[in-house]
C-alpha cells in the first residue's frame, strides 16, 4: 500500500526476457486521453521529494547519476544480465509521479533514463515503473531494445478525478466504461506487442470484494473485445495485500475471474511493517510468511500471482524477513515475478526503500535484492 497520496490513474512499464522487468507509473486527470495526468507521491514527508506539492524539485545531477552507474556496475557481475529465472524480478522507477498536472517534464517530473534501465538490467532484474504519451513510448521502445517487457500500470486506486474530486470507478459519476476507454487509447502504441503488459489498476481499496471484481471482469472482458492481447495483471480491492487475499474476500471472488484472453495474472502487493502498508522501515517478526496464504490459494487453483510492490529497509528485522518472503517466491510455482519499489533518481537519498545508491555501495535495499535474486 505504500506511499502515494490522492491520485487518480497511472500505467506501470515492466521488462522481462534475458533483461529487466521494468513498471512506469501514468496518472490520469479528468480526460480519458493518456496524455491527462495528475501525479501522485508520497504522502510522508520524510520521504517524499520536494516536488509533492507540484513545485519544481531538484533535478539529479550528473555526479550523482555517475555515482549511481558505478554502484550498480560494482555491486554484480555482468554475467548475471543473462539470467533465466523462472521467477521475474525486477523494480518500479519512479519519476513521472513526482510531478502535478500541467508540470513540466525534466523539471517537475521524469522518466527513466536509457541509462537507469541499462543499470538495472545489467543487475539482473526484470521489471521497472513511470508516465506521457510520446515519451513513454521512446521509455518503452528502449527498454523493449535492451530485451526487457514493459508493464503499464494504472496508479489511480480505483479512481479518478472528475471536476476536481476523486470519484470511484464504476460508480455513478465514473462508469467503468472510463477505464476501459482509457487502456484502450493508451494500448494503440502497444497492442501488437508482447513485451507490453497492462496493470489494470493500483491498489482499489474503496469498492467492495464483489464490486471490484464484477468491475475487473468487465473491463478485462471489454478489452478483449478491442483485440487487444497483451498479458493482463489483474489487482484485487483491500490495497491488493497478499497478506490478506483470503480474508478480504478477494480469492472467494477471483476463483471465479474469466478472462477471454486467456493471459493473465492476479497482483498483489506485500510490505513488512505492522500493517503491511509500506510506511514505516520496520519489519515484523514472520512478516515474511504473510505470503504463505496467498501462495497456497494461487498453487490450489493453478493460477499465477505477480507481486507488482515488494520493499524492506536496512533495519535488522528486515534482514530476516525479507529474504525469507523472497524465498517463498522464488520456490513457489505459482509466482510469476516481482517489482521491488523505490527506483528513480528523485526519490530522497535517506528514503528507506531507495534503490539507487549514490556511491558505489548498493543501498541496503538493494543489498538484500541482489543477495536473494531468483
Amino acid at each position: 500500500m505504500k506511499k502515494m497520496g490522492g491520485g487518480v490513474a497511472a500505467a506501470v512499464v515492466a521488462l522481462a526476457a534475458t533483461g529487466v522487468l521494468a513498471a512506469v507509473t501514468l496518472s490520469g486527470g479528468e480526460a480519458d486521453a493518456p496524455d491527462a495526468r495528475v501525479i501522485t507521491i508520497p504522502s510522508s514527508a520524510s520521504t517524499a521529494p520536494a516536488a509533492s506539492t507540484g513545485t519544481s524539485a531538484t533535478v539529479p545531477t550528473t555526479t550523482a547519476a555517475q555515482a549511481y552507474a558505478a554502484a550498480a556496475a560494482a555491486a554484480v557481475p555482468a554475467a548475471t544480465a543473462t539470467s533465466t529465472a523462472k521467477v521475474l524480478p525486477g523494480i518500479n522507477i519512479s519519476g513521472g509521479e513526482f510531478g502535478g498536472a500541467g508540470g513540466k517534464l525534466g523539471t517537475n517530473y521524469i522518466y527513466p533514463s536509457t541509462a537507469e534501465m541499462r543499470s538495472y538490467a545489467a543487475q539482473g532484474f526484470k521489471l521497472l515503473s513511470e508516465v506521457d504519451r510520446k515519451a513513454l513510448k521512446s521509455v518503452v521502445t528502449q527498454a523493449n531494445a535492451l530485451g526487457l517487457t514493459v508493464i503499464l500500470d494504472m496508479h489511480n486506486y480505483g479512481a479518478r478525478q472528475v471536476n476536481g474530486s476523486a470519484a470511484l470507478v464504476g460508480s455513478g459519476t465514473l462508469a467503468t466504461t472510463a477505464l476501459t476507454n482509457a487502456w484502450v487509447k493508451i494500448m494503440e502504441d502497444y497492442r501488437s506487442n508482447p513485451k507490453v503488459w497492462i496493470g489494470l489498476m493500483n491498489e482499489p481499496n474503496r469498492q467492495t470484494a464483489a464490486q471490484w471484481w464484477a468491475i475487473a471482469g468487465q473491463v478485462t472482458k471489454d478489452i478483449r473485445a478491442q483485440k487487444i492481447s497483451n498479458k493482463l495483471l489483474i489487482p484485487g480491492t483491500a490495497w491488493t495485500g497478499a497478506h490478506n487475499w483470503v480474508s478480504s474476500g478477494n480469492a472467494a471472488q477471483a476463483v471465479k475471474f474469466v478472462d477471454p484472453g486467456k493471459n493473465y495474472a492476479f497482483e498483489v502487493h506485500q510490505y513488512l511493517d505492522a500493517w503491511s502498508t509500506g510506511t514505516t522501515d520496520k519489519c515484523e517478526v514472520k512478516a515474511g510468511q504473510r505470503v504463505n496464504a496467498a501462495l497456497t490459494w494461487a498453487e490450489k487453483y493453478k493460477v499465477k500471482l505477480f507481486f507488482g510492490e515488494i520493499g524492506a529497509s536496512g533495519q535488522p528485522q528486515c534482514a530476516k524477513e525479507y529474504p525469507d518472503m523472497l524465498r517463498r517466491l522464488k520456490t513457489s510455482s505459482a509466482v510469476l515475478g516481482w517489482t521491488a519499489w523505490g527506483g528513480g533518481a528523485w526519490w530522497a537519498y535517506d528514503y528507506m526503500f531507495r534503490l539507487q545508491s549514490r556511491t558505489t555501495t548498493p543501498t541496503a535495499h538493494m543489498k538484500l535484492l541482489l543477495a536473494n535474486m531468483p
